[in-house]
């Protein structure tokens, strides 16, 4: 039984967002995991958390943020789900920033479970290669980004 770590996109960055929050599920149901750590993001780090919630495991959120800073431009509904997860996670923690959520979320865990497109310069690729520098391993789920040229960047990705 493992700590288990998430890292990952926003849902609009996966070429099939249903298909990346059915493959964050089927992960979480096959990965026997005493415990998740998750950033709190939408996207991968919400499906996350809600398998965790459906599967009974215990998990830690780790905020880069106070919540209304850090969900200053997302929809009410993704709020809402976001203070319904925190309500029910064993710890909620403020970290001071996106990095140093990144660089927590690679230190707390055993193995960290990366549902990305590969796409290098955001905040999973930060993730990865702070897991990287401190051995943790890590388990790469490459999924497809949208056709286009990929003008996305910036945190989230």
């Amino acid at each position: 039984m493992l700590t288990v770590g998430w890292t990952g996109h926003r849902p609009g960055l996966f070429a099939d967002p249903a298909a990346a929050r059915r493959t964050v599920f089927e992960t979480a149901r096959a990965t026997e995991a005493k415990r998740y750590v998750v950033g709190g993001q939408r996207g991968v780090d919400t499906w996350a958390a809600q398998a965790a919630i459906e599967l009974k495991v215990p998990f830690t959120l780790l905020l880069p943020l106070p919540v209304p800073e850090f969900t200053i431009n997302w929809l009410p509904a993704d709020r809402d789900i976001l203070e319904q997860q925190m309500a029910l996670a064993d710890e909620v923690r403020i970290v001071g920033g996106y990095t140093e959520r990144n660089r927590l979320v690679a230190s707390s865990c055993e193995l960290l479970i990366a549902v990305w497109t590969g796409r290098v310069g955001g905040g999973t690729a930060e993730t990865i290669g702070f897991a990287r520098q401190f051995g943790t391993p890590v388990a790469e789920i490459h999924l497809a980004a949208p056709p286009g040229p990929g003008w996305v960047t910036g945190r989230g990705i």
